[in-house]
């Protein structure tokens, strides 16, 4: 791999992920350092592989700037891309974009079958717990309607104390 194809892979890898000032910043900075530490003799294959693959350098790069935000630079001005901003970027975006509503729609399905087998399970303890109650007082509540029944009816139902 070389450098512009290194570069060109995190630049891809960041799109969409952060905001495009974050994916200039972090280029700029991987661009010079890699001409740096090659100005210093190094090979750029060992340098590249000293970096490691660019999309765990991206992942690396999304999680310290707030993670895969989707959002992110979406009032920047696209046109300001790395390098071939033209149609071909803009098709590789757009079906980022749609795999990537695809899964947001699929994990919000899977979080609405959660959310109602809570709930489910949720009612059901409650209706336990309550069950549980009138079992304990069952015993003592048939006494006492059958002691209030022989007071109401020798105090006659219409008396006042």
């Amino acid at each position: 791999m070389e450098k512009k194809e290194f570069l060109e892979k995190l630049a891809r890898a960041l799109a969409g992920q952060v905001s495009q000032t974050v994916i200039e910043e972090n280029l700029r900075y991987y661009e010079t350092y890699l001409s740096d530490e090659a100005a210093k003799g190094r090979k750029m294959h060992q340098i590249l592989e000293e970096l490691g693959e660019p999309r765990l350098l991206a992942k690396s790069i999304i999680d310290a700037n707030g993670g895969g935000n989707s959002m992110a630079g979406i009032y920047e001005d696209e046109s300001r891309g790395f390098e071939g901003s033209g149609s071909d970027r803009y098709q590789e975006e757009e079906e980022f974009a749609r795999r990537r509503f695809r899964q947001f729609q699929i994990r919000g399905f899977w979080v609405m079958v959660l959310l109602i087998v809570v709930f489910c399970l949720f009612l059901m303890l409650v209706g336990t717990i309550i069950g549980g109650i009138f079992l304990l007082i069952r015993p003592i509540i048939l006494p006492l309607l059958i002691i209030w029944l022989i007071y109401w009816i020798f105090r006659g139902p219409y008396s006042r104390c």
